[in-house]
């Protein structure tokens, strides 16, 4: 599909419903998402509704020494955590009373700051979701993801697995239930219509797939389809191979202290902040530490630029390598100590792309520019994930599809495809996830 294809958006039939005289004429999903960032928190209700979601949650446990603890089946064991979020519902003029409508839960992108999550209207994506409701028909929910909203008290357990597989898949129950227990809801008798895809970019497309692999182990898969995309999917391979590259600048610093800083809240000793970062970057100074800038109560790019300036050097300038402790690098991720580092088992247990076989469609996109996630983390997950399908006597073909945002040369960043992926996913959804060519047909 032709970028500029994708960046259209959305230009099909609304959803039914026709629109009273004094409400929007929206003539595509570019339109609805202007008018409610123009309105704002808390869009008008002519634009849509939306509620605060607050629900029981797992929580993975592990020991002292970072180990899993078993529960007295021998199964992974958990604690309960109360978690949040925040659904979209479109309005009643658009869709009509009584409308049955299909569930998607979107997954947001890294915020390291503690309430830049969709229950308090954070962060960037919020927008999207509302327009898609909007404009689709879509009820839309944006789970908080684990250490932020309702669990602010917790560090983020960024791309562990476990921990953001079940803070997505224990969110549907609590969404399903608002259908009887939301005022705006039961006012207007709306309902479900038995439609759920999950999705999500970058840290959410990992959450995304994550949580699928979760749900079709659980042999509960009860979804209709999933889009992950951008996601950090090869941790063992492609990202481990960011993190040693000694040349290439890195455009997000701060992700780095914030992976490690979330394993360690998880693991504990199996991966030591005060072992693993630069001694420059632990040194309290006025303006404190790698500890502290990443405590979440700054914003992501406030941090790149402490990085910068403790590293001396502008924050476009850094490569992650430069961040690390030497000689912890050369034991943990370094060659030939790589191969049997304890950091190595430690990646490779959270990556995704093998060991598990998934049963409904998945949409990957990914720019092949991307340079805050390489694009192999995707063509790695997709040669995977093929291979278990194949074993198991399916065809890839009819379950992975892989839309590029652009081709290789047009230097499209993370964040650029995100604005591009992600109506894109909506817009597969709506039209009954086709094939890529069917899709690439369509005119939005």
């Amino acid at each position: 599909m032709s970028i500029c294809r994708c960046a259209l958006l959305c230009l099909a039939l609304a959803p039914g419903g026709s629109a009273p005289a004094a409400q929007p004429h929206w003539t595509s999903y570019q339109d609805c998402l202007r008018e409610i960032r123009l309105q704002g928190l808390a869009p008008a209700e002519w634009i849509g509704h939306s509620c605060v979601l607050t629900y029981p949650a797992r929580k993975p446990v592990y020991d002292s020494a970072g180990r899993p603890v078993l529960d007295a089946l021998g199964r992974p064991a958990t604690t309960p955590v109360t978690l949040s979020g925040r659904v979209f519902f479109p309005p009643a003029w658009r869709v009509g009373e009584g409308a049955r409508l299909p569930l998607v839960v979107y997954s947001h992108a890294t915020e390291l700051r503690k309430d830049a999550v969709p229950s308090a209207f954070g962060g960037q994506e919020w927008p999207l979701a509302a327009a898609a409701a909007a404009w689709f028909g879509f009820a839309v929910a944006m789970p908080d993801l684990p250490g932020a909203g309702a669990d602010a008290a917790a560090f983020h357990p960024y791309c562990q697995a476990q921990s953001l597989a079940y803070a997505v898949a224990d969110s549907i129950p609590a969404i399903r239930l608002l259908a009887g227990t939301d005022p705006y809801l039961t006012r207007h008798g709306y309902g479900w219509d038995g439609r759920l895809f999950l999705m999500g970019y970058s840290e959410g497309g990992y959450a995304t797939l994550a949580a699928v692999r979760e749900l079709e182990a659980g042999g509960q898969a009860g979804f209709t389809g999933s889009a992950c995309m951008a996601g950090p999917f090869d941790l063992s391979g492609a990202m481990r191979a960011t993190f040693i590259d000694p040349i290439t600048r890195y455009p997000r610093p701060y992700y780095l202290p914030y992976f490690v800083r979330g394993y360690h809240a998880v693991y504990g000793p199996r991966l030591d902040p005060l072992a693993a970062f630069a001694p420059v970057l632990l040194e309290a100074e006025a303006d404190g530490d790698v500890l502290s800038w990443t405590d979440g109560a700054q914003d992501g790019l406030v941090v790149d630029q402490e990085l910068g300036r403790r590293l001396g050097m502008p924050p476009d300038a850094v490569n992650l390598r430069a961040m690390f402790n030497p000689p912890w690098l050369a034991e943990q991720l370094d060659d030939p100590a790589y191969a049997a580092s304890p950091v190595h088992a430690l990646l490779a247990e959270n990556d995704l792309y093998s060991g598990w076989r998934p049963t409904r469609p998945i949409l990957f996109c990914h720019s092949p520019d991307d340079g805050n996630i390489p694009y192999a983390n995707t063509l790695t997950t997709i040669d995977g994930l093929g291979r278990e399908i194949r074993a198991a006597g399916g065809d890839p073909a009819a379950l992975l599809l892989l839309l590029p945002i652009g081709r290789p040369g047009d230097h499209i960043a993370h964040a650029a495809g995100a604005l591009i992926a992600i109506p894109s996913a909506f817009a597969w959804f709506y039209f009954g996830m086709p094939d890529l060519g069917a899709f690439a047909k369509l005119r939005w």
